[in-house]
Order: structure tokens, then C-alpha cells, then sequence
């Protein structure tokens, strides 16, 4: 029956690691200096995980042997190099679409709001009928007061315009006659709707 020792299988598998050791050392050896990745503190040179430059002899007799340092796989570092590159130019394309929509946005956003300027700028007056309050003789004072929901309600339901309650301003108008709402257009400035009040 055929058997092999354990300590044959140790020295082929030192003998085999010898090779491969040999076989990198040898690749490397026709070079004046190459680049290897430290594996612990080497005084003079760096800590673990830099990549520096020392003579081939160096590495072959001194670091390699005392697992200081190890060759760099030339293949692995191009793949690891254009994966990088790959994640860079994905995310430079990512910042460039989100800042495109970003200003696409905010241009259809002042694109609406020069369109409802001139749909406000064309508008006849906001008229609204109140009770008025004549206990005293002449007295022009009305019954609650015209506000923000009824500009709104009256711009919605009279001329199809929507705008929101927030941007309307100075109105809470509390007697008959002419008074003013504003209506806030952000960037774009104000526009001022003439509000008229009458006797119910």
C-alpha cells in the first residue's frame, strides 16, 4: 500500500510555496525598483497598507521572507483602479442629472408663476357684497370682514385661478370701498389685486 508522510507533505507544500515566492521574486528582479504593499511597520519606509517603492533584492531577501511586504498583483490594482474610476464617473453623472432637474424644475417654476403674474395683472377688480353695520348713521363698517380664504375662493371660482392662502397678503378688509390684496410671487415679485367691497 502507498503512503505518504506528513512531514513529505509539509516539505513538497514549502517546497511549492518556495517556487511560487521564487517565480515573483524572479518576475521583479530584471527591475532597478518596484512597488509593494507593506504588511507591518517598517522603519524608513511606512506602516501597513502602503504601497511603496524598494529594491527588488530588498524585497526578495529581507521583506517578503518576514512577511513585511507583499508583491502587488498588477491585474487586481487595474481592476481596483477602474472600479474607482467607474464609482467616480457614476457619481459625477448622478450630481450632474440631480443638479439638471433641480434647475428644469425651478425654471417650470418661474415659468408658472410669470404666467399666473399675467393672469393676475389682467384681472378686473375683486368685487364682494357685505352687510354693513348702521347703527351708527353713515357708517361704513361690515359685518366680520373680507380675508385671504375669500380673495382665494373668489379667484378659484370666478376666474379658474388657484393660488395658495399663504401668499396672499393684506387682506382682512373690514369696511366698504377700495382696498388692495397682495399676492406673493416669490422671485418674481407681487402683484396687487384691487379688492372692492359694496353694500349687501
Amino acid at each position: 500500500m502507498f503512503s505518504v508522510s506528513r512531514s513529505t507533505l509539509v516539505t513538497a507544500a514549502s517546497k511549492s510555496s518556495g517556487q511560487l515566492s521564487s517565480h515573483i521574486a524572479k518576475r521583479w528582479k530584471s527591475q532597478k525598483s518596484i512597488e509593494v504593499t507593506l504588511r507591518g511597520n517598517v522603519q524608513g519606509l511606512g506602516k501597513p497598507g502602503d504601497v511603496v517603492t524598494v529594491a527588488p533584492g530588498r524585497m526578495r531577501n529581507q521583506l517578503y521572507p518576514m512577511r513585511l511586504a507583499s508583491y502587488i498583483d498588477r491585474n487586481a490594482q487595474i481592476i481596483k483602479d477602474a472600479t474607482v474610476a467607474g464609482q467616480s464617473a457614476m457619481k459625477s453623472a448622478q450630481e450632474a442629472t440631480q443638479a439638471y432637474q433641480q434647475a428644469a424644475k425651478k425654471e417650470q417654476r418661474i415659468v408658472q408663476l410669470q404666467e399666473l403674474r399675467h393672469c393676475l395683472q389682467a384681472l378686473p377688480p375683486l368685487v364682494f357684497a357685505r352687510a354693513v353695520n348702521e347703527i351708527l348713521p353713515g357708517s361704513k363698517t361690515i359685518f366680520g370682514s373680507v380675508q385671504a380664504e375669500d380673495v382665494v375662493r373668489e379667484l378659484k371660482e370666478k376666474h379658474g385661478i388657484n393660488v395658495d392662502k399663504v401668499t396672499v397678503q393684506g387682506t382682512k378688509i373690514k369696511s366698504v370701498g377700495d382696498s388692495w390684496a397682495r399676492v406673493d410671487l416669490g422671485d418674481l415679485g407681487h402683484v396687487e389685486l384691487k379688492v372692492v367691497v359694496e353694500r349687501k
